[in-house]
């Protein structure tokens, strides 16, 4: 039956926002006459290559959804600046989203107040919050095929004019000159279309804020709720040029005479039921603001229950880690033996739900900053160490997450922290590293993320920037402790018989030179170690080791200077060319001093004098425990052994009258070598805790280079695992797997690693011996496992054998998993 009047506009906009599937919507479409005649449907954004705009977006439905609530966050900070008869674009508006979230929701003013982050408002703060932007799933469960989302705002909305203007348009500057809204570039979060349906449809409907209008708008149509729905047109044979597909949304009134040009159909109503309440998705009143309805979505990653730790709530709050308000999510499909809580979950994004949870799943002592600055763009990350694999609650693949203003724009795998530069693969599943990009320029931005915000471009920015991060990582005195701790804990659950490898080896490292240097010498073990304080090679403790207090951080630093030096003391030391010269500092301050939103601490370098003057210096500066490690990237070119420049690291706080100043005086000299032979004897060797002597330690390793080592090789650890072990699953076993390989590197020696050797003792082929029963299973066993392990030596021997100095790996690789 035709529209004719606001009443059948009224019921026709409610049956679509309730079908739950594409064949619906058509029927319904149908019965109004509207789906079939072509003049009712008018090109999204007016062109007819609106197709390879918003087809060429984000790559994952998940990060295409996120962009549909990014926009409910701008529409809900537009209305209040509104409100408050602010200009958006002038001065007098809020700088930034920080800023306009501390404005228009907190007491405060200013970005850098506990006011401007979600995570650090109160449970009941944050519920009572997203109520006003909810997102509901309805439609099929996970088992029977993909379901519909709505996504609602209680925001400024738009007139019927407007909306064509705004939701419908394309490439206009609409926001570009609102510095507090996340959306710039006006395509409306067209990019979930191709995730939705067969026919790509989506509903939409709006309202403007009555008190928004002005008083010729207030008694015209413009204070009417508008809707349309879009649909995807594919190219039919015979359609001439037309060789791809167009978008089009419906616009009916006046198209008979006009069809480029059609309006949306509107009608009058002081409120309407489209908020979800429980597992109700159409309960609440709303009297202005937009939902937007997407058809069949593409759930098949999150197919789960909603609010499920691998559902749609979970995957969201990585992609928007620290999403600028909070949004309420509704589970609305039908799940046999649901409990009224299992119903809805606030949406605060990865940062605040591990604040909310930070005892139970982190790691003493995490999150803790890095602050680093690479091409003269800085950038400042948050490393959380979780407890054993707690990491995959949280995010199940993203090990660095790059975020601007809360919302993720490009991601690295976890097997970043498994590349030779990184040396953390014992750690992989359990760290997690959030990058605060929002202070980058306009330009850098361009440089380094794709514009649909979702993926990291592949040019010269992002390599430094994970140079930058691989160097920062590996070095992270706090993570090497917590590696070696974690190495130390399992060494007791090594093979109990190594009497038969011990003898092999000793045969074979007579005769390879190269493959005796993979081994550490010294006694062998016989009772598990204990990560002791200067376990990193400084000498200092980290707070993590035996017997040690844990330290308590201050909020604003009493002092912060070189290590080992007085306060104001220079440091004078020699840097080689073309490589990183670090440093550290001891300080009071807090291990989220550079990262937190409240007065956080800010570190400057400035080059004084010298041969790196006008030269742009990469650095970075990580805090933990009371250490701050600072990297400098000395370059290649320019620089002459001999050369001397005077560098300063200046750190402040708005509580601090006078900023901590310190002076490093660098005198440049050739790279060395770093060759070195095997390592003294555990027992004798320098930074171990014990409090060896450096004379002693060389004698020690004078003494393992010519060979007297009375004590013996320190054997490979080795790990048998079996099927119903956690290892079986970390470790990614099958039936056919063998030997999982593990590289952890030496504290205080960037040169040397320990290896640890997972085998797969549940090897079909191994089994299928020993049900043949032709020998002892123990010996059998014994067999396979050692042959395992000299294999995985020959490789890891032939790749350290064959790799030069200078060689960079590959973006995912390392030694370890090529053995793997």
């Amino acid at each position: 039956m035709p529209v004719n009047t606001t009443k059948e506009a009224r019921a026709l906009a409610l049956r679509l926002l309730h079908a739950d599937s594409e064949e619906t919507v058509i029927t319904v479409l149908q019965g109004a006459e509207l789906w079939d005649d072509q003049r009712m449907w008018r090109l999204y954004g007016d062109t007819e290559s609106n197709f390879s705009t918003m087809n060429n977006q984000q790559s994952r439905p998940e990060a295409a959804l996120v962009e549909k609530i990014v926009n409910s966050v701008d529409a809900r900070l537009m209305n209040e600046c509104l409100m408050r008869s602010i200009d958006p674009t002038s001065d007098h508006a809020p700088q930034s989203i920080r800023e306009a979230v501390a404005r228009f929701f907190g007491n405060s003013t200013g970005s850098q107040n506990p006011d401007s982050e979600l995570h650090e408002w109160d449970v009941v703060k944050q519920r009572e919050q997203s109520r006003f932007i909810t997102v509901a799933v309805t439609g099929a469960t996970p088992r029977s095929g993909n379901g519909c989302i709505s996504i609602a705002d209680v925001g400024e909305g738009q007139t019927p004019l407007g909306v064509t203007e705004t939701f419908l348009s394309l490439d206009r500057g609409n926001k570009l000159r609102i510095p507090f809204v996340q959306g710039k570039f006006n395509m409306g979060g067209t990019g979930a279309l191709k995730f939705c349906g067969e026919n790509s449809i989506q509903f939409l409907l709006t309202r403007r804020n009555p008190a928004l209008l002005s008083k010729e708008q207030s008694n015209s149509h413009e204070s009417e709720w508008s809707f349309t729905v879009v649909r995807r047109e594919r190219p039919k044979a015979g359609a001439g040029r037309v060789r791809n597909s167009v978008y089009r949304y419906l616009a009916p009134v006046g198209a008979m005479t006009n069809p480029e040009h059609g309006k949306l159909l509107s009608f009058s109503a002081k409120t309407l039921p489209l908020l979800p309440e429980q597992n109700e998705p159409y309960k609440r009143e709303l009297a202005f603001g937009s939902v937007i309805k997407l058809y069949e979505y593409d759930m098949r990653d999150f197919r789960s229950h909603a609010l499920m730790n691998d559902g749609l709530l979970f995957r969201l709050e990585t992609l928007l880690p620290g999403i600028a308000l909070p949004v309420r999510v509704h589970e609305c499909r039908s799940y046999r033996g649901s409990k009224e809580r299992s119903f809805e979950n606030t949406l605060v994004g990865l940062i605040a739900r591990l604040k909310q949870n930070r005892g139970d799943n982190l790691e003493d002592g995490y999150p803790t900053s890095l602050t680093f600055t690479v091409q003269g763009e800085r950038m400042i990350a948050q490393i959380y160490a979780f407890k054993g694999n707690k990491a995959e609650t949280y995010s199940n693949k993203d090990g660095v997450i790059f975020a601007i203003n809360g919302q993720t724009h490009g991601t690295l795998p976890r097997t970043f922290f498994e590349r030779k530069s990184v040396k953390m693969q014992r750690l992989a599943k359990s760290l997690v590293v959030l990058v605060d990009c929002s202070s980058l320029s306009v330009g850098a931005r361009e440089d380094l993320f794709m514009n649909s915000r979702d993926r990291l471009s592949n040019g010269q920015l992002r390599k430094a920037v994970e140079e930058q991060l691989e160097d920062a990582i590996s070095h992270h005195h706090g993570l090497r402790e917590l590696q070696e701790r974690r190495r130390s804990e399992e060494v007791q659950d090594r093979l109990e018989e190594s009497k038969p490898l011990e003898d092999v080896l000793a045969t074979i490292l007579k005769r390879s030179p190269t493959l005796s240097r993979l081994f550490l010498y010294g006694q062998r073990l016989n009772k598990t170690l204990r990560a002791q304080p200067g376990a990193n090679g400084t000498g200092q403790g980290g707070g993590s080791g035996e017997g040690s207090s844990a330290f308590v951080g201050k909020k604003h630093p009493s002092f912060f200077y070189f290590f080992n030096k007085k306060p104001g003391d220079q440091l004078h030391r020699s840097a080689e060319i073309g490589r990183r010269c670090r440093m550290r500092f001891e300080t009071d301050a807090a291990n989220d001093y550079f990262s937190r939103a409240d007065v956080p601490g800010r570190y400057h370098l400035e080059v004084l004098d010298g041969s790196l003057e006008g030269k742009d210096v990469d650095h970075s500066l990580t805090l933990h425990e009371g250490i701050a490690s600072w990297s400098v990237a000395l370059p290649n070119e320019g620089l002459e052994v001999g050369d001397k420049t005077v560098i300063q690291c200046s750190v402040e706080d708005s509580t601090i009258i006078e900023p901590f100043v310190n002076v490093a005086r660098l005198t440049f000299q050739a790279q060395s070598s770093h060759t070195p032979g095997p390592l003294a004897p555990r027992s004798t060797r320098p930074g171990n805790g014990i409090g060896t002597s450096g004379s002693e330690g060389a004698k020690g390793n004078k003494a393992a280079r010519e060979g007297d080592n009375p004590a013996g090789i320190d054997l490979p650890d080795i790990r048998k695992v079996r099927r119903n072990d956690s290892n079986w699953r970390d470790k990614g076993f099958d039936d056919m797997t063998s030997c999982h390989v593990v590289e952890d590197p030496i504290p205080g020696d960037d040169k040397r690693s320990k290896w640890t050797f997972y085998v797969n003792v549940d090897n079909i082929s191994l089994q299928t011996e020993i049900k043949a029963g032709r020998q002892d299973p123990a010996a059998k066993e014994a067999v396979f496992v050692f042959g395992n392990v000299l294999i995985a030596l020959a490789l890891i021997n032939d790749l350290t054998s064959h790799a030069k100095p200078a060689d960079k790996p590959d973006a995912e690789g390392s030694i370890a998993e090529t053995v793997k």
